[in-house]
């Protein structure tokens, strides 16, 4: 049994068919196949019940998996420590992102690692925090940034820049030209909302709950760029981060008040991970970026 055939069998455990595993890994269905079913025979074991729509691990092949992923990580990491021995000269970063981060300081940070390690790919993904820390778990993603403040058993969260949720209204809201309002007003409010597996929509939905209360929500929508298009041009309103509204897009933060909605900015790492020189590299620099923005805000 060779490691590409681990990589075969997370592969479809992770997709749940032949097919879709087959185009992650880029190789034919056929071939695919034929090589699980070769690892099945060495092993004496049935790795996979076939259903119609459907591939689910055997109990053999549950057993085997978190030994599969965990030596693909030591490979991942021994193969990566070999590379630093020449410095940061190649490789591939993989870095999960919080959706707003487009209109964070981070993208200038992707920008300038690109331009300062040329032999580098970095591999950038907008992410759920579960998404995240599933796949630094995996060994998917060498670190993230992410709206969370408490480590959990596997993941080190490192606090980088504490930000509110603010009321973001259009130009021809009631409240444009409002310095704040009550969180309690936020029942009459209609709005415009991120999906449910967004860290703000579950600050806000607990936030109104604690208060008695629930959001008046007329549309869910997955982008934040499409939520400050429908706020800019409607009466509708929505919670948004205050960094992820951009002062040029016509759209007016409201401070939220009674309480007033605070989470942190962090680094994320899987706690027993290899952190290689590329990775370190760039969470220096993530570190530096929003250093400099918490010192700017405290004299502002």
């Amino acid at each position: 049994m060779e490691l590409r055939h681990l990589r075969y069998l997370v592969a479809i455990a992770g997709t749940g068919s032949f097919t879709r595993a087959a185009e992650v890994l880029g190789i034919a269905q056929p071939t695919l196949s034929h090589q699980i079913k070769q690892m099945e025979t060495e092993l004496g074991a049935v790795l996979f019940d076939r259903f119609p729509r459907v591939v689910v691990l055997t109990e053999a092949g549950r057993g085997l998996l978190p030994h599969a992923q965990r030596m693909l990580v030591e490979m991942d990491a021994a193969i990566n420590t070999v590379s630093e021995l020449q410095g940061l000269l190649r490789g591939t970063l993989n870095v999960g992102l919080f959706h707003s981060f487009s209109r964070s300081q981070v993208s200038s940070v992707l920008a300038k690692f690109a331009q300062e390690h040329p032999g580098l790919q970095v591999v950038a993904r907008l992410l759920p925090r579960a998404a995240m820390e599933r796949e630094l778990l995996d060994g998917s993603l060498d670190l993230a940034i992410a709206y969370v403040s408490e480590d959990t058993e596997h993941i080190a969260a490192e606090k980088l820049f504490e930000e509110e949720l603010v009321l973001a209204v259009g130009p021809s809201h009631p409240l444009a030209n409002a310095p704040s309002v009550e969180m309690q007003a936020l029942r009459d409010e209609r709005m415009v909302l991120l999906t449910r597996e967004f860290s703000s929509r579950q600050m806000l939905n607990r936030f109104l709950g604690d208060l008695g209360a629930t959001p008046n929500v007329v549309l869910e929508v997955n982008s934040i760029e499409a939520i400050l298009s429908i706020v800019r041009s409607t009466a509708l309103s929505s919670v948004l981060a205050a960094g992820a509204i951009d002062a040029l897009a016509g759209v007016s933060k409201v401070r939220l008040l009674t309480p007033t909605p605070r989470r942190w900015v962090a680094l994320l790492w899987r706690k027993d991970g290899h952190r290689t020189a590329a990775a370190l590299r760039m969470a220096d620099m993530i570190r530096d970026v929003y250093a400099r923005a918490s010192a700017a805000n405290d004299d502002a």
